[in-house]
């Protein structure tokens, strides 16, 4: 069993739900299971790269589900098979009790509890290591750049998928400090300030790693709070050749790459959508076929990931120049993002950008990124941003179950969390 493995059967807090049962677990009744072990054995100095590693699998795991999820809302997939509770989501429809997104594991494409769970490992781990001192971990102020980092991505990837969110942590002791309804700017403003401190501890480190993927992130919750100075100032921090991936691998099924199983050669769960399907660009790499299934949707599937051990690119430096470009357009410096569009449109093996108004400027920045960053968590969050018009449009029928497509992009703050957070209205 790997590190990682133990580290997540240790302290992985399965979002709300999993904070309400262990107050309930304070029942005399309830007998603890002696397969699991007590996090508190396990949450000590001695332990504490095994618990920063948990925490990155808990992220990556929720991370893949996050691409897959909002793929499926944001028309990069469309859902091609029967199973009814992975309908709302691809018809734009979904309600806070819909139970996929909300309830469901990260192998089973759920995202609210799992992105909670990251968020609260890592978050839980980073209060440890900042009250630990450095004899007690020598590796102290490193590791609380990782934890830093991915608490911050695990906030953002919330920010953008979440119509709201509530913050809620378990305490030393096991008690819990529940939190309030926020509203998203408030989530994009916590990732920052957990950047912040992922940046200023991986300068203190040289941890170049952690430090780029930071800026790179920082530059992402900034860019969603409109804060387009500040983007790119952090943007411009990203050198020429920067990729961070998320990795995956083929020993268990949490750490698979579900782009692949989902969507694939084998995987035919989800069909790649409609306005990706004749780009000719070369990061978009689809494969046509003639298979169609039983709700009548053709077999296209991606080539991007070739396998259940394929990384998905998290930051990447082509991310943080298109974070550039848009700030330049945004500013109406042109000239300065015309460099930018047109090493975008070479890479993809377009001809010029021939536009020369802002608003053309602006769209084509808009179809670079949904190249560029194609199924690696993006373009939900962009069509939300930009207010892009949806493919299947509002009003088509929908093709398994009855109904149309909705309006409904960002998923709704579960009725599970209102039902268990004393600080929430139902």
């Amino acid at each position: 069993m790997s590190k990682a493995t133990i580290a997540h059967s240790a302290v992985r807090f399965a979002g709300l739900l999993a904070l309400a049962a262990i107050v309930a677990c304070e029942n005399p009744l309830v007998v603890e299971t002696s397969s699991r072990i007590p996090a508190e054995n396990v949450e000590s100095p001695a332990n504490a790269q095994l618990l920063v590693d948990g925490a990155i699998a808990d992220f990556e795991c929720a991370f893949a589900a996050y691409v897959v999820q909002s793929a499926t809302v944001g028309e990069e997939f469309i859902y091609a098979q029967q199973t009814a509770d992975r309908v709302p989501s691809d018809r734009r429809t979904t309600t806070s009790s819909d139970g996929r997104y909300a309830l469901a594991g990260c192998q089973s494409f759920g995202i609210y509890s799992p992105l909670q769970t990251s968020r609260n490992s890592a978050e839980t781990i980073l209060g440890y290591l900042n009250g630990w001192t450095d004899a007690e971990v020598p590796n102290r102020t490193r590791l609380i750049s990782f934890a830093a980092a991915y608490a911050a991505y695990s906030y953002v990837m919330l920010g953008e998928g979440m119509c709201t969110l509530a913050v809620s942590r378990i305490n030393p002791d096991r008690s819990i400090d529940y939190g309030g309804e926020i509203q998203r700017d408030s989530v994009f403003r916590s990732a920052i300030a957990l950047f912040t401190q992922a940046i200023t501890t991986a300068q203190a480190t040289a941890n170049t790693d952690i430090l780029r993927m930071s800026y790179a992130g920082r530059a992402r919750a900034k860019l969603n709070l409109g804060d387009y100075p500040g983007a790119k100032a952090d943007a411009q921090q990203v050198p020429a050749g920067y990729l961070k991936n998320a990795t995956y691998s083929a020993t268990v099924g949490r750490r698979n790459n579900l782009v692949f199983s989902d969507n694939s050669v084998t995987g035919d769960q989800s069909s790649v959508g409609e306005p990706y399907r004749t780009m000719v660009d070369t990061r978009v790499p689809i494969v046509a076929t003639n298979t169609t299934s039983a709700p009548g949707i053709r077999h296209f599937y991606q080539t991007k990931y070739t396998s259940v051990s394929a990384p998905i690119p998290l930051a990447s430096y082509e991310e943080a120049q298109l974070i550039v470009a848009e700030a330049d357009i945004r500013a109406g410096s042109l000239a300065t993002a015309l460099p930018i569009l047109a090493a975008s449109r070479a890479r993809g093996g377009q001809g010029a950008f021939t536009g020369t108004t802002q608003a053309e400027y602006l769209a084509e920045l808009i179809d670079q990124r949904r190249r560029e960053l194609f199924l690696e968590s993006q373009h939900l969050g962009d069509i939300i941003r930009f207010g892009i018009t949806l493919q299947p449009a509002v009003g088509t029928p929908y093709h398994f179950g009855g109904g149309s497509y909705g309006t409904q992009l960002c998923f709704p703050l579960p009725q599970a969390e209102r039902l268990n957070n004393p600080k929430i209205g139902i």
